[in-house]
C-alpha cells in the first residue's frame, strides 16, 4: 500500500527523534544516511596510531569529506565544538588531499567561537588560496533538507519502518493513476481541449464555490486519466471504478446532505487522509473525483428539458 502524504512530517518527526541523541549514537546515525545518499561513501575505520584522519566518510570518488560530531552534554560545550572543527578540519588536510568540499555534521548549536573558527577557515582557504575548498557546516535541518529529505520512499521506510499507510483508501487501485498525475511534469497539457465544469450540474447539487475551484483545477488533468484508462490492460476498469465511486457517493450523501462534506469523503477514498498536505496528491485527487462527476457517476444530473425550459429544479440531494 502506498503512503499517505503525511510521510514527510513522520519521517521528519523521526530524524529530529535521531537527531536529539548524543554523541556516537548520532555520529552512527549520520553515517548510515549518508550511506543511503551516496553509492561510493565510505566512512574509513581507525587503524591504530593513524586513527581515521580526521575523515568521517569521503563520497563522490573522494571529492566530498565529512567530519562528524554529536554533542556531548557539557559545560563547554561551544569551546569543545569550535576545537573539534579546528581541529578535523587540520588532520583532514594533512591526511587526505583529494576532497575539494570538506562537510562538518552536527547537531550542536554552533556559536560565535565555532563560527569564528569557521569562518577564519573559509577565508583561510578562498578561491585565491593554495588549496581553494568549499566549508560548509551542515546542521540537523540541513541534513534532513540536503539528504534524508530527498531519498526515496522506499529507502526512506527501511531507514525508519512503519509509517502510517494509506489502509482506509477504498479505491486503492487508484494509487497508481494518483502517482502517475502527481510526477509527470506541468498539470496543463498544451493542445489539450479542457472544458469548464459544467455550471448547471454544478448549481443543481449546490456545490460551493471552493469546490468548483477544486474541479477547475483538477480537470485540466482530464486528458491524461483518458490515456491512463486507454492504455490500461484491464478494459472494464473504468466501469468498475464508476460502479464504485457511484456506490461511496451514494454511501456518503446518506451520512451528511452537505455538499462539501460528500466531496470530502470521497477525496479521501481516493487519495487517503491528510491528503491536503501533499499538493500534487491533492490536485490528482480533485482531478479524478471531478473526472467521474463529469461523467455523471457521481452527484445528479438535472433533466435538459428543465434546465432549458427555466423549470424550477428542485435539490438533487433531496431525492
Amino acid at each position: 500500500m502506498l503512503l499517505t502524504p503525511n510521510w514527510r512530517d513522520w519521517y521528519h518527526f523521526r530524524h529530529q527523534q535521531e537527531c536529539f541523541k548524543s554523541g556516537a549514537m548520532f555520529e552512527d546515525y549520520v553515517a548510515k544516511v549518508l550511506g543511503l545518499f551516496h553509492d561510493d561513501y565510505v566512512n574509513p575505520a581507525p587503524s591504530g596510531t593513524l586513527g581515521d584522519g580526521g575523515c568521517d566518510g569521503l563520497a563522490l570518488s573522494g571529492t566530498i569529506f565529512y567530519a562528524c560530531y554529536g554533542q556531548r552534554p557539557a559545560r563547554s560545550a561551544e569551546r569543545e565544538l569550535a576545537a573539534k572543527i579546528g581541529s578535523d578540519f587540520t588532520r583532514g588536510l594533512a591526511q587526505w588531499d583529494s576532497f575539494h568540499t570538506w562537510k562538518f555534521v552536527t547537531n550542536a548549536p554552533v556559536g560565535p567561537e565555532s563560527l569564528k573558527v569557521v569562518t577564519g577557515l573559509q577565508q583561510t582557504h578562498g578561491l585565491t588560496s593554495e588549496r581553494p575548498l568549499t566549508i560548509r557546516i551542515v546542521s540537523s535541518e540541513d541534513l534532513w533538507g540536503q539528504v534524508v529529505g530527498t531519498l526515496d520512499v522506499a529507502i526512506l521506510n527501511e531507514l525508519f519502518p512503519g509509517a502510517p499507510g494509506a489502509e482506509n483508501v477504498e479505491l486503492a487501485d487508484l494509487l497508481p493513476l494518483l502517482d502517475a498525475l502527481g510526477t509527470t511534469g506541468a498539470a496543463i497539457e498544451m493542445g489539450a481541449d479542457v472544458l469548464p465544469v459544467p455550471a448547471s450540474k454544478m448549481d443543481f447539487n449546490e456545490l460551493p464555490e471552493a469546490s468548483r475551484l477544486e474541479f477547475n483545477a483538477g480537470r485540466l488533468l482530464a486528458p491524461r486519466i483518458d490515456r491512463w484508462y486507454e492504455e490500461s490492460s484491464d478494459p472494464g476498469l473504468y466501469d468498475v471504478h464508476g460502479d464504485k465511486f457511484r456506490s461511496l457517493y451514494l454511501e456518503a450523501r446518506a451520512v451528511t446532505a452537505v455538499p462539501a462534506e460528500i466531496l470530502e469523503r470521497l477525496y479521501v477514498s481516493v487519495a487517503g487522509a491528510n491528503f491536503r498536505m501533499d499538493g500534487k496528491r491533492a490536485n490528482a485527487a480533485f482531478a479524478v473525483v471531478s473526472y467521474f462527476f463529469d461523467s455523471c457517476h457521481i452527484f445528479e444530473t438535472p433533466l435538459a428539458e428543465e434546465i432549458t425550459s427555466g423549470t424550477e429544479v428542485p435539490n438533487a440531494l433531496a431525492h
